[in-house]
């Protein structure tokens, strides 16, 4: 079997994109989204609920799915994070804006002023609902990379890649990181990966390191 050709999907549909990961001692949810109350959270619960250790489990999924719980759990657990602050509608650009709602889930990127109470009203569904608001200085560049079980394509990311799941637990991300020139990246967010948009190379990884089945 080849990564890619259709069999290693076929599996995951099978065991409904649950694995075994032997070198973790736990089960391994690889929906590869996890927002509240889609398929990837509903997948994790169900396991939970069965008395299985999973990753993510449901409280992993929360803590990394809403920004400021997110950046401060990084904080806590030593990672570089850029200052935020939470606001119902004022910010200063240069900033990336993340909402804070069951609404909504496009960020936003403001490098210039001029637009702020038009960009915050909607962000904030009509000053409703609060927003994360990371700074950014003007150097700043925003940039993403993929996250495979602690693992990622790009070897400049490896070493990130293998702390967000060591922290977070999640198995498969999208990860926002801000890039500063002369400094190490800022991890700045996490997003749905999932598991159907797997390249070959990212596929071979985890068939090399996830067991389907009971």
């Amino acid at each position: 079997m080849k990564p890619g050709d259709g069999s290693f999907k076929t599996r995951a549909d099978e065991h409904g994109f649950v694995a075994r990961y032997p070198d973790g001692g736990c089960l391994v949810n690889l929906v590869g989204g996890y927002d509240y109350l889609e398929l990837g959270y509903y997948t994790s619960q169900d396991q939970e609920a069965a008395g299985r250790l999973i990753h993510p489990t449901l409280e992993e999924a929360l803590d990394a799915y809403v920004p400021p719980l997110f950046l401060e759990k990084g904080r806590w657990a030593g990672l570089r994070v850029p200052e935020f602050y939470i606001s119902n509608g004022y910010f200063e650009p240069p900033v990336v804006i993340d909402p804070i709602n069951p609404f909504m889930i496009k960020s936003r990127l403001v490098l210039k002023p001029g637009r702020e109470r038009a960009i915050s009203k909607s962000m904030t569904r009509n000053f409703t609902y609060a927003i994360c608001c990371q700074e950014l200085t003007e150097n700043a560049k925003v940039t993403y990379f993929r996250s495979v079980l602690g693992w990622s394509l790009s070897p400049r990311f490896r070493a990130l890649s293998e702390m967000v799941w060591n922290v977070y637990r999640i198995p498969l991300a999208r990860v926002r990181v801000i890039e500063i020139p002369g400094e190490d990246p800022l991890l700045s967010d996490i997003g749905p990966l999932p598991f159907t948009g797997l390249k070959a190379r990212e596929l071979a990884y985890l068939e090399e390191r996830v067991q389907w089945g009971e």
